[in-house]
Formats: structure tokens, C-alpha cells, sequence
């Protein structure tokens, strides 16, 4: 009778330190893969330097998004599949995590200066003071897109630091176990 009150509990993620809340982690993780999501949608357009650059923050954003939500479910569910999952999205997101710092780091680096045509002052405003305070459209767009991986690159920098404590602390569950 007594071993129908009690409840198996299957193996659950390994505190680091006593600040480490793996929900919490596993929250702000996917708060971050969303954020990745939303920018790779305003990087399709915004990029020129690699034509095909916004279905990576695309697919780092779904891989970010999987380690959370399988830490979540490794959290509220604890069970060895569970856990192996967690352990498993987490260090593919790692490693998706580097290599988009990496590329992330190449797109800052290669700013693509274009010049726009010399367009003649207008005369009706001011000797052209007015043309002066716009900027062309492409310094815009180039700025604008450089912005986004900035963004980006921050992003991709708190999922290091979470991936990395999150495969630590599932590791180590699943080697105790």
C-alpha cells in the first residue's frame, strides 16, 4: 500500500548554484529565441552583405525556442527523455549560437559604403540646407540593417551564457543519474 502513495520521480536538471533557477533560465531563453524570430523577419530586407543572412537568426531563433521549452518541460515533467532532450537541444543550440556569433561579427565587420548621386540643391529651399539634413536612402537601409544585427548579436550573447549554463546543469543530471 504504501508504494502506491509514492510517486517516482524521474531525474531533474542539476542547480549550478544557488541563483540558478532553471525555469527562469529556460523562460528568458525563449524570450530570446522570439526576439531572434521577429528580427530575422526585418533582416530580409535590411541586409545586403549576405542576400540570404535572415534564415539565420530564423533557424537559431527555432533552436533557441526548442532548449527552452524542453527545459521547461524537463522542469515541470521530470523524466530521463525529457532530460536527454533538454541536454540535447541545448548544446545544438550552443553550437548554433557560436556559429551565428561568428557570422554576426563578420556582417559588422563588412559595412558596405554607398555613395548616393550628387543631386542638385533646389533652389526653393534654401541653397539646398534642406537636401543636406536628409540622408540617402541607402546609408538608411545600410544603418538600419546594422542596427538589427547589433540587436541580434546582443540576443545571440545572453543565449551563450544561457545554453551554456543550461547543457552544463542538464549534463550533469544526466551523468549523476
Amino acid at each position: 500500500m504504501s508504494s502506491e502513495g509514492a510517486s517516482v520521480v524521474g531525474p531533474r536538471l542539476h542547480r549550478l548554484a544557488t541563483w540558478f533557477d532553471p525555469e527562469a533560465a529556460a523562460v528568458v531563453t525563449i524570450l530570446l529565441g522570439l526576439f531572434q524570430l521577429l528580427l530575422s523577419v526585418l533582416l530580409a530586407y535590411a541586409d545586403k552583405t549576405l542576400p540570404k543572412f535572415f534564415v539565420l537568426p530564423l533557424v537559431l531563433g527555432i533552436l533557441i525556442v526548442a532548449g527552452g521549452s524542453f527545459t521547461m518541460a524537463s522542469e515541470r515533467n521530470p523524466n530521463r527523455l525529457l532530460l536527454q532532450g533538454c541536454a540535447c537541444s541545448n548544446v545544438v543550440g550552443l553550437l548554433g549560437a557560436v556559429l551565428a556569433f561568428c557570422l554576426y561579427c563578420y556582417s559588422l565587420s563588412k559595412v558596405h559604403e554607398e555613395r548616393c548621386p550628387n543631386i542638385p540643391p533646389d533652389p526653393y529651399y534654401d541653397h539646398g540646407s534642406y537636401y543636406r539634413l536628409q540622408r540617402c536612402p541607402t546609408e538608411v537601409l545600410t544603418a538600419y540593417g546594422w542596427s538589427v544585427t547589433l540587436l541580434l548579436l546582443l540576443y545571440d550573447c545572453g543565449a551563450l551564457v544561457l545554453h551554456s549554463l543550461l547543457s552544463v546543469s542538464a549534463l550533469k543530471a544526466l551523468k549523476t543519474d
